[in-house]
Parts: structure tokens; sequence; C-alpha cells
């Protein structure tokens, strides 16, 4: 038997409505249906009949007034479609989750009770029906890509339909970006690079990506006052330029995940010499940020090594870490001198890299005071985020890292141990101890600062904030360096790696290409994975918006991405780097760990 307030719409075929108040009702839980709840309004051209209906009946009340409607609705009602088979479905509307209107006859005796409100106030939000709402309802479900083109002076127009395509090599949890990738519905990944490829994401820079990149010719147009306005508002920066481009060809944009030149950030020497020219290029000491350095070209009758023997000497300083100036990773070549003697001994070894090239060394001032953590020497890992888009570069400065611990208690009686005087994932994993303090010798800034509050009474917010300036020293050091022939779009994520003195001074270590990424505990499974995706959201999203054809359900993520620097590239550079060629990326690596 038919329920009260309850009404049927029968579909069947071809036949697009029919009465069905003679069908006998489905079975509402009979095995083979299938049912889909939906919240919001289906269609309600039925409702605005109601409530025009209503309007010529309130002219004849006199508490309200021609601008005045009832509200006729409690939202949300709900609409249940009941699936009986491909081609036959039964829409039942309950119309208990309605307010219905009263008839001519009890019109006095309702219209007291019915709340009235103005009419401009009152909006009824009607089920998109209509393609063009549709696209425009995706487009604004997350606008910090769309924010985040327009600091680069840029607005990406979203194709009508297309696929972007994708290649990630499998090394260094290659499976996390492409998990990453999958969420979003308007990427697809391949087995083998193609031509029509969107996104190449390599462990190491491939050169020859950068050679067959596009060039784009752009159309200008006006910024708003509206458009700044909203910019400033919703992500804090400032539009000085009149006016942005206007891009609509990311189907065939393609981007590596490399910055050419990277050499001069991630290169030992080249970053040596280029953050002593920035430096000394702002009156300040170099050596103030990193620790006193060498770099030693030609063996022992080195120039550089003739000032180092005469600094050792004349200061009586004799605890020295040697590395590779080029082609080093994950602790390989590092050795650590408590002799001048030693030091020659280890120059003297080699003058050829596996790959021939030639093999020259970094000299550096060994921390012999640094802050340990329950006995345990320790480095900290951060991360920039460095982006070059229509000739603007950007450095994101990411808030979150974890501080990386050693196996076994420092001390300085056997500078061969490795396990003690090295922090680096490859060298401690290989420890029988490696674990046994901290899940995977890793532990977080919380974490850190209650040792601090326990120990030193120290805020690490201090050390952090000087890390960040540091970082943006890294920057300003490098960028007219990188991307030389100023490609369209390009990116890349670091490494930094820094040490805390007894002091509570931070100090430059180096800087990595392709870091790490691998989560060996729950902290950076967490950690990794937000900083993979906030990459993603930062770099890419906004230079391949979803197409007009596909819905985002992308779930929320905090943005950790703190930008902290932005100009554009000049034409002509200031100065030339002392590096001008990369020596060091012969062969590819699993992880720079």
């Amino acid at each position: 038997m038919q329920s009260h307030g309850i009404e049927f719409l029968f579909i069947k075929g071809n036949t697009k409505c029919a009465d069905s108040t003679q069908l006998q009702s489905v079975r509402q839980y009979h095995p083979k249906l299938n049912s889909l709840r939906m919240k919001g309004f289906l269609q309600f051209f039925d409702l605005m009949n109601k409530q025009q209906q209503d309007q010529q009946l309130m002219k004849t009340c006199s508490q309200c007034t021609p601008q005045l409607l009832p509200t006729v609705v409690s939202y949300p009602p709900r609409i249940e479609i009941h699936n009986r088979k491909s081609s036959e479905t039964k829409l039942i509307i309950k119309r208990n989750l309605f307010e219905t209107l009263p008839d001519s006859n009890s019109q006095e005796k309702y219209k007291k009770e019915l709340r009235v409100i103005p009419q401009k106030q009152f909006q009824v939000k009607k089920a998109v029906t209509n393609k063009n709402e549709v696209n425009k309802e995706n487009q604004e479900i997350n606008d910090l890509p769309i924010m985040i083109a327009f600091t680069n002076n840029i607005n990406v127009v979203p194709p009508e339909r297309t696929f972007y395509k994708a290649f990630i090599t499998k090394g260094n949890n290659g499976t996390l970006i492409r998990q990453c990738l999958k969420l979003r519905s308007w990427w697809i990944l391949i087995d083998q690079p193609c031509e029509d490829l969107n996104l190449y994401w390599t462990q190491l820079r491939k050169q020859q990506e950068y050679d067959s990149v596009k060039q784009f010719q752009l159309e200008n147009v006006q910024y708003t006052k509206q458009q700044k306005k909203s910019i400033n508002d919703k992500i804090k920066f400032n539009i000085e330029e009149s006016e942005f481009k206007l891009f609509n060809q990311s189907s065939i944009l393609r981007v590596h995940n490399h910055l050419e030149c990277n050499f001069q950030v991630c290169n030992k020497k080249a970053l040596f010499y280029n953050m002593k020219n920035y430096y000394l290029s702002i009156n300040e000491d170099p050596f103030q940020y990193i620790p006193l350095t060498y770099h030693v070209k030609t063996g022992l009758n080195d120039p550089a090594f003739i000032d180092f023997e005469n600094f050792a000497k004349s200061n009586n300083s004799n605890l020295w870490i040697i590395k590779p100036g080029e082609s080093s990773n994950r602790g390989n070549g590092i050795q650590v001198a408590n002799s001048i003697a030693k030091v020659k001994q280890i120059i003297s070894q080699q003058n050829l890299h596996l790959s021939n090239s030639k093999k020259t060394f970094i000299i550096q001032k060994y921390l012999e005071k640094p802050l340990l953590y329950n006995k345990r020497k320790f480095d900290i890992r951060c991360y920039m985020l460095m982006t070059s888009v229509n000739n603007t570069f950007k450095a994101y400065w990411y808030q979150e890292g974890y501080i990386r611990t050693s196996c076994k208690e420092f001390n300085l009686d056997d500078v061969d141990d490795k396990f003690t005087h090295l922090t680096n994932d490859a060298v401690q994993k290989k420890n029988q101890n490696y674990g046994k303090f901290e899940t995977g010798n890793k532990i977080s800034y919380n974490e850190f600062q209650k040792y601090l509050n326990d120990q030193h009474n120290y805020n690490f917010q201090i050390i952090l904030d000087q890390l960040k300036k540091l970082s943006i020293d890294i920057v300003k050091a490098t960028y007219q360096h990188l991307n030389p022939n100023q490609l369209f779009y390009s990116f890349e994520l670091f490494g930094l790696d820094y040490m805390i003195d007894s002091d509570m001074k931070p100090w430059l270590i180096e800087v990595n290409t392709n870091p790490c990424l691998e989560t060996c505990c729950p902290l950076l499974a967490r950690l990794i994975t937000h900083l993979i995706e906030n990459t993603v959201r930062v770099a890419i999203d906004p230079m391949y918006p979803p197409p007009l054809s596909k819905k985002k359900h992308l779930a929320e993520s905090k943005n950790l991405m703190e930008l902290v620097f932005s100009s554009t590239l000049i034409n002509e550079r200031t100065s030339q780097p002392i590096i001008r060629e990369d020596d060091e990326e012969h062969s590819d690596v699993d992880e720079d760990n």
C-alpha cells in the first residue's frame, strides 16, 4: 500500500516521467537493490512553482510586503534513489523534509506561523545542471594552486578535456610519488618516457630533458584590483606588476623535477664558492655560517692545500673532515683526520673518480664540540622547494624536518669510526645498534624540543629561525646560476643538512639533490608523505590544473610550504659562477641519504 507523504516518480527506458501510483513499492531491503543517498537538491522546478503560488497568496497578508517570501524548505532535504535495474529507477522524495504551504481555506490560520525573510536574503541553492556551473564549481574547490600561479604572474587556463602523463622512476620511493599523482584523476602514469610526456621525475638530473623544452608565446592580461586584493588576503602576497600572462597549453607542457645546473647548489665545491662569494659581497665572514673550508684541486702542491697547512700549523688545529669535491653521496669518500699527516695521506690516495673524472677535495674544519643528543652526534635535515616559472624564481621553506642520530656515543679517540662521526642513514643502518635508541635513528622537532627543555632550557624555534635564514642565503647565493637558459617552468626539492655546536650556533654542512624520500619509521611515513603532497600542490598543480571535464576530490592537506624568497630572473647574470661544469652526476644512485 502506498504510504502517505511519499511521492513516487517512475523512470523506465526512454520514458522520462510517468505516474507510478498504481505500481507496487520497491522493497527497501531487497538484496539486489543498490541505494544511493544524495544530500542537497536534484531538481527544484516543483519547488519554484510552489514559491510562485505562495507569493500570490502572501499578497493578501497584511503583515507581509511583496519583497518578503516564506521559508518553505527545511535544509537539507534528502532524496533516495533505489536502483532496481539499469533501465528502471524509482525516485522517492520524503515530504516530511519540506514545510508545505497552507491552502487558501486555511490561510488565516497559518499565516502567523510562517517565518518570513527578505527576498534578497533568501537564496535557494539550485541543483547543478549546467555544465558551465559544474566547471566553475570544480575550479573553486581548491584555489591555492590558482593563487600560486598568479604569484608567478600567470593564469593557467584548464583544458577542456585531457590527461597529463607522468613517468616516475622506481628508486628513492618513487612509489610514493606515483600514489600522490594517482589521487589526481587527471594524471595517468606510464612505464616508459614518451614524446608527449608532461612530468619526468627521476632521481638525478637528465640534461637531455632541457634540450627539447618548448618555448611559449603568451598573451598579456591586465590585473584587476579584486584579483590583487584576493591574492593578498588569501596568501599574503603583494602583486606589484600590472599584467599577468594567460597560459592555455598545459597539455603540451613538459617539466623535469630538477633545475638545470642544480650542481651549483648540491655540488660541495660549487656550494662552497657560491656561499663564500655571496657573504663576501655583503661584507660578512662566510666562515661564520659554514665551517672553515679549503678546496684542493691539484694535490699537495695546490695553493689551497698550502694555505690549509699553514693555518693548521699556526693554530695547532688538527681535527679536519675531508670530502670529495664532487661525485659524493650517502657519506661515500668522507673521512675524518686528526693530523696534518693523515690529511696528506688521504689527498694523495687517488687522483681520479671511478668515472675517470678528475678528483678534487674539500678540507673542512671538523666541529670538535657539537651539541649532542643523549651523548650522541646528530644533524638536522630540512627541506627547500625551488621553482622557476614564467621568469620568476621562488623558494619555499618546508616547516617540518627531523633529527638524524648516530648509533655510538661521541668521542674523538677513534676518528675512523663512521658510526660515531657520520649521521647519514646509508652509514648508520649498517650498525647493529641502528634503531636501538630511536626508531630509524630519527626524532621529530617536538621530541628534540623536549630534550632541549630538560637538558639546556633552550627554545628550538630560535635555532629553526636561524636555519631558515641560512637556507634563504643559499637561495640568494645560487639562484642566478640556476636555470641559466630561463626555461619557462622548472622546479626541484632539495634536502639541507645542518649541525649545531655546543653554543647553539647552526652550521651549514651540505645541500642534497634527490633527498631521501624513504619512510623507514612512523615519523618519516607521516612527514615525507605530507612533504610530497605539499610539493605537488605548490610546484605541479598550479601548472597542470584539472581539465574542465574532471572533478577534484582532493582531501584537505595543510600547507607547510612557506614562501621565503621571490625574485624576477634577470637576462644577464651579475657574476659568473666559479664552477661552470657539472662533473658530479655521471651515474645514478638509489638515494642520497
